[in-house]
C-alpha cells in the first residue's frame, strides 16, 4: 500500500513536516530503555523518528486499517522493536502493555486528532501512576486550557485536573502548513511530566466530580453552581458560618487557583461525614 488519503471520520490531520516532527520527537526525550505508546501514527513522520531513536519498544496504535496496512510496507515497522496495532488506544493501559519496564520508562507521544482531543487528555492524566511523561500535538486552545491561570476565559476543568497530575508546559505552535489537510486551527505541541502521586491528599475522583461542578455554570457564583454537589453529598451550610477558603455567594470558580479549590474542597467535606456521591 502506497499511500492513503485522510478521512474525516478519524478526524485526520497528517503531519508531513518533518521539521516539526523532530522537534516533538526531541521534546519526549527518548532514551534508552523507553517504551512508547503513539496515538494515531497515521503516516508514519513521527514514528519514523522514534524508532530511529534510542527507545527500547514502540507501540502505535490506530483506529484506521488502511494506517496499519500502509505501516506493515514501511522498514521501520520490520523491527522488533515496532509495532502497528489496529485498535483503539483509549483501552491501552501502559502498564499492561508494558509491565517489565519502570515507570520512568514509559511515554506517550501523539499528533492527537481533534475530535477526541480531551477524551486523549484525560486518559493520559489518568495514567500518572505508570506513565512518565507526555508529549501531544493538540489545537492551540486546549492546549492553552491545560496551562491556563485563573481569571482568564482558558481556565477551567482541564486545567485543573492537569495541575493534579502533572507539570505542563507549552513548547511550540504549529501553523497549518505544517499537515495535510490544512487544519483550520493552529496547533500546540505540550508535554506534560506526570505526577507518581497527585499534586494535593485528596479522592482524585471525588474530588474532580466538585470540579466539574463548580465550573459547570462558570459565570455563577459557587453557592449556586455547587447547589446539587452540596445537596449529592448531604452538605448544608447553616445560615450564619463563614467559611475560611472563600465567600460562595460572592467567589467564582474561575477566580481560585488549583490548590485553593482543593482546600475549599476539604472544608464543605468537612461539614459532612457522608461519602461522596
Amino acid at each position: 500500500m502506497k499511500s492513503f488519503a485522510p478521512k474525516k471520520e478519524f478526524s485526520q490531520n497528517f503531519l508531513t513536516d518533518r521539521g516539526i516532527a523532530d522537534k516533538i520527537v526531541a521534546a519526549a526525550e527518548l532514551r534508552p530503555g523507553d517504551h512508547i505508546v503513539e496515538i494515531g501514527p497515521g503516516k508514519g513522520v513521527l514514528t519514523e523518528r522514534m524508532v530511529a531513536s534510542q527507545c527500547d519498544r514502540l507501540l502505535a496504535v490506530d483506529l484506521d486499517e488502511r494506517a496499519v496496512a500502509f505501516h506493515a510496507t514501511q522498514a521501520w515497522n520490520r523491527l522488533p522493536r515496532c509495532e502497528v496495532r489496529l485498535g483503539d488506544v483509549l483501552r491501552i493501559r501502559l502498564q499492561a502493555e508494558f509491565p517489565s519496564c519502570t515507570r520512568q520508562n514509559r511515554v506517550i507521544v501523539g499528533n492527537i486528532p481533534y475530535a477526541i482531543t480531551s477524551d486523549l487528555i484525560f486518559w493520559a492524566l489518568e495514567q500518572h501512576a505508570s506513565v512518565d511523561r507526555v508529549v501531544m500535538m493538540m489545537q492551540r486552545e486546549v492546549a492553552k486550557r491545560c496551562v491556563a491561570v485563573p481569571r482568564t476565559k482558558e481556565y477551567g476543568i482541564l486545567t485543573v485536573a492537569t495541575w493534579l497530575y502533572a507539570e505542563a508546559k507549552l513548547l511550540f505552535n504549529v501553523q497549518p502548513g505544517s499537515f495535510f489537510p490544512r487544519p483550520a486551527v493552529t496547533s500546540s505541541v505540550i508535554r506534560f511530566v506526570l505526577r507518581e502521586q497527585p499534586a494535593a491528599d485528596v479522592d482524585p475522583v471525588a474530588f474532580m466530580k466538585f470540579v466539574r461542578a463548580a465550573f459547570s455554570q462558570r459565570r455563577k457564583i459557587l453557592r449556586n453552581s455547587l447547589q446539587q454537589w452540596l445537596i449529592n453529598n448531604r452538605i448544608a451550610i447553616q445560615e450564619g458560618v463563614q467559611l475560611s477558603t472563600c465567600n460562595l455567594g460572592m467567589t467564582r470558580a474561575e477566580e481560585l487557583l488549583p490548590q485553593q479549590l482543593v482546600d475549599l474542597y476539604n472544608e464543605l467535606r468537612s461539614l459532612t461525614t457522608s461519602s461522596p456521591s
